[in-house]
């Protein structure tokens, strides 16, 4: 029987549902562990609806934010595609890794996406694909670890924006470096990344123009609270006005 979601891409997409999505649903889904051959089942969310975004990306509404991710119960592998079959010499690796110091030390202090995201660096996956995973990481972060995971994606994104540089991709990216300074109280370095994207008069680059209008009045936004000295999780609710957390 084909599973309805195969693979951690699919999961990673369905946090980027459109707004009609449908409402949420967890659906019980069965894995074979590639570490050690141990089969488990976890509910996953196969479908949810979304009302809108916070300024970092995170969804609300009928939905969970970040989507959750199928990791193996006796080691924390998160299995990223459950149909790849692993050569020996990929195993021998692959468990090798799983037994290091450092990935006990994830499974034990940190969270399914900010592990992710270390398992992705190891295989060698594309860095903005993993500057993403790290941005979801600190949405599950809560307080203690946030500085942590908030700095790593900040400068993910940062990377990001300069092999970004040229292309209207780079408006979104830097958005968001903004945001991630505001939220960590780097209020200067927020402030001057939100006064250069204002200054600049391609800004937001060739968008759809809902998206151009909301990008703008979100950088209006962020020179608010950058005012106010918040750092709290925010966005903006129907009617313009700043909702915060």
């Amino acid at each position: 029987m084909r599973r309805p979601i195969r693979t951690v891409l699919a999961l990673l997409a369905i946090a980027l549902l459109p707004l009609s999505a449908a409402a949420m649903r967890l659906t019980e889904q069965s894995f074979v562990c590639p570490i050690d051959g141990q089969k488990f089942s976890t509910r996953l969310m196969s479908s949810g609806t979304s009302f809108g975004s916070y300024f970092d990306t995170q969804r609300f509404g009928a939905i969970a934010s970040p989507a959750p991710l199928p990791a193996c119960p006796g080691n924390g592998f998160i299995v990223v595609d459950d149909s790849r079959v692993y050569s020996d010499a990929e195993l021998v690796k692959l468990r090798a890794f799983v037994a290091s110091d450092d990935y006990r030390g994830w499974v034990a202090n940190d969270t399914p996406y900010y592990r992710l995201a270390k398992q992705m660096a190891w295989s060698g996956e594309s860095p903005d694909r993993i500057a993403g995973v790290l941005l979801q990481a600190t949405w599950e972060a809560g307080s203690k670890r946030y500085p942590r995971y908030a700095a790593e994606a900040l400068e993910a994104m940062q990377q990001r924006a300069a092999r970004e540089a040229g292309s209207d991709r780079v408006y979104h990216t830097r958005m968001l470096i903004g945001e991630l300074q505001r939220r960590l109280g780097r209020f200067d370095q927020a402030q001057a990344t939100f006064d250069a994207l204002r200054e600049d008069r391609a800004f937001p680059g060739k968008q759809e123009q809902e998206t151009a209008v909301y990008m703008r009045k979100v950088l209006d936004a962020q020179l608010q609270l950058i005012r106010a000295r918040s750092v709290a999780h925010a966005r903006l609710d129907e009617d313009g006005t700043i909702v915060d957390f």
